[in-house]
């Protein structure tokens, strides 16, 4: 392998913080360069419409993602199945809160299997929870010093595995936990949870950082409800703390999440059997 690429969908940035300490490691382990190394973050709504070339035995590739009610997000399994690969060996990355990531990795390596990649290692590691704030923490500041430790270890020891397989195409298909048919998923659409108060400057911030093209600046930067996918990215970049989950049914799930979701949970890492 002669190049990395990271390909991840990332609205509060935690799966990409996971992702790029992975590839210290896998970068460390493969000896590739810095300048061997780029990153593809695809979160914006207009770089969807990037289309890839096509991936070889040359490349090893990172997928990374968050997971949403246990799957991967609709519009980040979209632009994934849009890849095409030929033998290319391929890292998946599924960050959660705490709660479960149920069929979010396995549907996750089922899509890269079908688009030609062999995927060799998976992660599901902990990310603070969308939900989460300083009233109701979720997994907050994960992930942490410990999980990026983890990260790193995670990406070396993929490393060590490609090094010593000389033919992908005989290694073990790589086994994650998850069903199929997976659970049902999360599309677009939200209640009305979010709130904007008299602190709003106006800046833009929150369009700026939301996947979904769901803030309206016409209309006081409200949330268009029918187009959040409740990542609550505005929410954490707002840089006056102006916007503010409201009372309700998001709000309540966050207290539920903060009251049985409390103890910490380790990263799990699963790799595939040498041949």
């Amino acid at each position: 392998m002669k190049k990395i690429t990271l390909i991840y969908f990332s609205p509060t940035k935690t799966t990409e913080t996971v992702l790029r300490a992975i590839t210290q490691g896998l970068a460390r382990s493969l000896e590739i360069s810095g300048s061997e190394i780029t990153a593809v973050n695809f979160t914006r709504p207009e770089s969807r419409s990037t289309v890839l070339a096509p991936f070889d035995h040359n490349d090893i590739v990172l997928l990374g993602a968050p997971v949403y009610a246990g799957r991967v997000p609709a519009d980040a399994a979209n632009f994934f199945k849009n890849l095409t690969a030929s033998n290319t060996p391929a890292i998946l990355t599924v960050v959660y809160g705490n709660r479960e990531y149920d069929d979010a990795l396995l549907e996750l390596k089922d899509i890269a299997s079908v688009c030609g990649f062999i995927p060799v290692s998976g992660a599901a590691f902990i990310g603070e929870h969308s939900f989460a704030s300083t009233d109701i923490p979720i997994a907050m500041n994960r992930p942490d010093e410990n999980d990026l430790k983890q990260a790193e270890d995670f990406g070396n020891n993929t490393g060590k595995l490609l090094k010593k397989t000389k033919d992908l195409k005989k290694i073990a298909a790589l086994k994650v936990p998850g069903t199929f048919p997976y659970k049902e998923g999360m599309g677009k659409g939200a209640p009305d949870f979010i709130e904007v108060t008299d602190a709003c400057t106006n800046c833009g911030t929150c369009a700026t950082v939301c996947p979904s093209k769901a803030i309206d600046p016409e209309n006081g930067f409200a949330t268009i409800a029918a187009d959040c996918i409740l990542c609550c990215a505005c929410i954490k970049a707002c840089p006056e703390q102006a916007r503010l989950m409201k009372d309700g049914p998001i709000k309540d799930k966050a207290r539920w999440l903060n009251e049985t979701c409390s103890t910490p949970k380790p990263a799990q890492v699963f790799f595939a059997a040498e041949p």
